[in-house]
């Protein structure tokens, strides 16, 4: 949507579920920057749906964070936003604090690839949306793989064209809807 400035106006998410259903979260305008859509967040949510309560969350790649918020709306015990963009590691911030969530949710404001293999260690469920088109779901799949815990789940979105090698990995369930492609994961054992 344009103003009458020209500039674009950031969009909206909402939070389908939980204690914050229906709350906005701004969209900042940026290349690749693409909110998980409403219809993939409600089947990803469902399929997580045991696993949530009481969980530690890890949103990689964050964005908007709207996988991370709608974890903690549904309650998750805790989410870290990894998240590389200053602007939007700011939104985070700031979305954090209107929703009176600072005790159970912190931005690291850096690369994913490099983020601390105790995070990912310590989460019971890690998201990972980056940016379509460049080999980064791969390359975070390949880089993730070794530090994740038995009994953690990963959701890892991808281009629809595109199809992950999940060597090493149990694939619980897949989803393709729009351009997107969903995989649910788990170490195999």
């Amino acid at each position: 949507m344009k103003r009458e400035t020209g500039k674009t106006h950031p969009g909206v998410v909402r939070i389908i579920g939980g204690d914050l259903k229906r709350s906005k979260l701004d969209v900042l305008d940026r290349p690749g920057l693409r909110p998980t859509p409403n219809r993939v967040r409600e089947t990803v949510f469902n399929w997580l749906m045991p696993v949530i309560p009481n969980a530690s969350v890890l949103d990689c790649f964050a964005g908007t964070g709207a996988l991370g918020f709608e974890a903690l709306s549904r309650g998750a015990a805790q989410a870290i936003f990894v998240e590389q963009d200053p602007d939007a590691a700011h939104m985070l911030r700031h979305n954090i604090a209107r929703f009176g969530l600072e005790p159970r949710a912190t931005v690291v404001q850096q690369d994913a690839l490099r983020s601390d293999r105790q995070l990912i260690q310590n989460a019971d469920l890690i998201f990972a949306d980056p940016p379509f088109h460049h080999g980064i779901s791969q390359a975070f799949l390949s880089w993730i793989r070794p530090e994740l815990q038995p009994d953690s789940r990963l959701v890892i979105e991808c281009a629809r064209t595109e199809t992950l090698q999940t060597e090493g990995f149990d694939v619980l369930k897949t989803l393709n809807a729009g351009m997107d492609r969903v995989y649910l994961l788990r170490v195999a054992a």
